[in-house]
């Protein structure tokens, strides 16, 4: 009987030091803190983490020491003294045990935000392969944000660590971010750490935390809905295993193959007919398109060429059954026939066209599309009427893009690394916001001044891309959504420390991801230089000032001048002048020392100037540091978006 109570007080004694030992939690720092991170110099950079409660937490670094306690949440946060750039230093941190970080460095660091064109890779870059085999930087750091939706502000991310910039890492991290932080670190001489949280085709109040949006009246009534509504988080497994079922679909459905409609004989005569390129009807999902095109019997078993312009997003092209190929935007759809194919009199082209999100159509520009024979000589216009059918493949299941819903990206991408000291911000989007232009005149700046008050930096420097010249140049001047937006990103230089780059003369026709970013951003550093490191340069093409009318001439000023105003070519392009009317016509203009004078013989009394006011514009007006000058407008009309 004794020796049983000896055993069981024994046991108990074990369980309880066994529970204790498991109330005790590891040390840990949030996961934006790891090996080869670059902290902030000159700043009392933040540290932070979790524990036990109540336990003591001491940071160490380089003979120092910060001492704090954990909070009932758990939670803990020191601030180290502030250290010049330099390093590798080690950081230890210990409580009930102890943790690690090696190699650190301290020097300037950058977050890099936005839709697909800041997260457009290194390797997809113009000049790509050459500039990821130079790409080794020891002292440039590179962490990537995983890509996480929330419906209410995480603490921590799930994943991410710190790379030392390599060929290896660098071909996958963001090619503006990249350029940008090389060319600080190539002149500010100092350690560069570059963040990388962006997630393409997003918008910018996902980006902006629900306490801003509640203050916004366009988003008041749609928080409110939200937060009503069942957590949505709840339903992103079902959501992932709907977007697997689409992608399977894609990828597999091919009924149209086993009814033969890239066979001649297929019968198509009761299909609708749309006129490419441009078409106005809304086809999505899965679209077969066919056209009968006749050979002459002189190149029957010859090898011929066509070309369907670009097609959006992707197609898989046949031609009489065979399979050429599968393409999509931004490339052109070029194929060669193989001569065994050819056949004289009646074939057939037949395209599998898929538009995984929005409409499928046909691109143009309609120039392009043309058959060719093996000479060279046009056989047939492609462009024109086409046959289509929708609904022979399956009906893709509905995928909620939750990384749209307001907040979700701020809270599962942005808030987890606040408080990092950072120098400040490079963000490129817009492209998503675009038919909301004028809501975000007001969004914009709501979304810089959240970041910064959340942040606790005062007026770090944010500085932005404006959007790209982008797709066909309009013949006579129109409204215009990505004009509009463009302005919205122009208004918002009103607020302190902000800089925007200008690329109205390097995006390209036909792709909304342009391959430079090189110049991106190149002309991103110069607005740092300039606002976060004082140096004193020319950082921006010319920004409009003001107007003055002179009878028929309208004289516009600029800010911005550098070096003085300059035209690339022969003659200023993009300038339209309207009357009261309020009706727009191409102008003359010309520079007259910095300034430019504006005219047309079609308006006598103007009262309102344009420039470059169109999603793909003329626009060739430089100062003589080489930047452009942003598109601009006197008026403040209602357009297509404020009606």
């Amino acid at each position: 009987m004794k020796r049983q109570h000896i055993l069981t007080s024994w046991f108990l004694f074990l369980a309880l030091c066994f529970g204790s030992f498991l109330s005790l939690a590891n040390v840990k720092v949030a996961q934006i803190f790891s090996d080869h991170m670059v902290l902030q110099r000159n700043v009392s950079a933040p540290v932070w983490g979790t524990a036990t409660p109540g336990e003591k937490i001491i940071v160490e670094i380089q003979g120092m020491a910060v001492t704090t306690l954990t909070g009932k949440d758990g939670r803990w946060k020191v601030y180290l003294p502030p250290f010049e750039a330099g390093g590798p230093y080690v950081v230890t941190i210990r409580g009930n045990d102890a943790l690690t970080l090696t190699d650190v460095m301290f020097g300037d660091v950058w977050v890099a935000s936005g839709q697909s064109n800041m997260a457009w890779k290194l390797e997809n870059a113009q000049n790509g392969a050459e500039e990821i085999e130079a790409a080794n930087y020891p002292d440039i750091r590179m962490f990537y944000v995983p890509r996480t939706v929330a419906s209410a502000p995480k603490n921590d991310l799930n994943d991410g660590q710190w790379d030392i910039c390599t060929p290896e890492i660098a071909k996958e991290f963001s090619a503006v971010a990249y350029f940008f932080g090389k060319e600080l670190h190539q002149d500010i001489n100092v350690p560069i750490g570059l963040i990388n949280c962006n997630w393409g085709g997003t918008a910018a109040e996902a980006w902006t935390s629900t306490e801003m949006l509640k203050t916004l009246p366009d988003f008041e009534q749609q928080m409110a809905d939200l937060q009503q509504e069942p957590n949505w988080e709840a339903d992103m497994e079902a959501n992932r295993q709907r977007e697997s079922e689409k992608n399977k679909l894609i990828s597999t459905s091919n009924k149209g193959l086993e009814l033969g409609v890239t066979k001649i004989n297929y019968n198509s005569n009761d299909w609708p007919v749309v006129i490419a390129p441009k078409w106005k009807e809304d086809l999505k999902g899965i679209v077969w398109m066919r056209k009968v095109i006749e050979i002459p019997s002189e190149f029957k078993g010859q090898e011929i060429k066509f070309d369907l312009g670009r097609i959006d997003n992707q197609a898989t092209v046949y031609f009489n059954e065979q399979e050429l190929g599968t393409t999509g935007s931004p490339r052109f759809a070029e194929f060669t026939v193989p001569a065994k194919l050819v056949k004289s009199g009646k074939n057939v082209i037949a395209v599998r066209l898929l538009h995984r999100w929005g409409t499928a159509n046909f691109a143009g520009p309609e120039d392009r599309m043309k058959l060719y024979a093996p000479n060279g000589a046009v056989l047939e216009n492609l462009a024109g009427p086409w046959k289509y059918l929708t609904g022979l493949e399956p009906d893709f299941p509905q995928v909620n893009s939750y990384q749209n819903y307001p907040s979700s990206l701020f809270n599962g991408m942005v808030n987890p690394i606040i408080p990092y000291g950072i120098k400040g911000v490079i963000w490129y989007q817009g492209e998503s916001n675009a038919g909301r232009a004028y809501q975000y005149q007001t969004l914009f700046p709501a979304m810089i001044q959240d970041w910064r008050v959340r942040w606790g930096l005062d007026y770090f420097p944010f500085l932005y891309v404006q959007l790209a010249n982008y797709m066909d140049i309009p013949e006579q001047p129109q409204e215009d959504d990505w004009a509009e937006l463009r302005e919205a990103q122009l208004m918002a230089l009103r607020l302190p420390n902000t800089g925007m780059a200008v690329t109205i003369d390097i995006g390209e026709m036909f792709d909304i991801h342009p391959r430079n970013k090189q110049e991106v951003g190149h002309r991103l550093a110069l607005a740092a230089k300039s606002i976060a490191y004082d140096q004193d340069l020319e950082w921006s093409g010319p920004l409009y000032r003001s107007m003055v009318v002179n009878g028929r001439d309208v004289e516009i000023t600029f800010d911005h001048v550098g070096k003085g105003l300059q035209v690339k070519g022969d003659q200023l392009e993009g300038f339209q002048i309207a009357g009261k009317d309020k009706k727009f016509y191409w102008a003359e203009a010309q520079i007259v020392g910095g300034k430019v004078f504006v005219t047309s013989d079609k308006v006598t009394e103007p009262v309102a100037v344009r420039y470059a006011w169109a999603i793909n514009p003329k626009a060739n007006l430089y100062n003589k540091n080489g930047l452009p000058a942003s598109p601009f407008r006197t008026d403040d009309w209602p357009g297509k978006t404020r009606k």
